[in-house]
């Protein structure tokens, strides 16, 4: 399967990109590379996309989810660690 990553963002050391169409993307950390990071699985939530799943990591990175956030995807509570947590910014 190919994908078109048609939403991009960099945020602080991660690089997020996603294929809204067929609801994947991944991300990755500019230094550790997939040792820190994953992928993300979307699902429709009436007109806009909700992140529904990721994997690759135990707690999603507080710049990925907040990168999501600013290209316009909904994210759930749940991904959102209440920690100030940050990877190498």
């Amino acid at each position: 399967m190919s994908y078109n990553f048609n939403k991009q963002i960099q945020v602080g050391k991660f690089d997020i990109q996603v294929d809204a169409l067929k609801l994947y993307g991944f991300f990755e950390h500019e230094v550790y590379g997939d040792e820190c990071g994953g992928g993300l699985w979307f699902e429709h939530d009436g007109e806009l996309l909700t992140l529904a799943d990721y994997d690759g990591v135990f707690e999603l990175p507080k710049e990925v989810w907040q990168g999501l956030e600013q290209l316009g995807f909904l994210v759930a509570p749940i991904f959102k660690d209440e920690e100030d947590r940050a990877y190498g910014t």
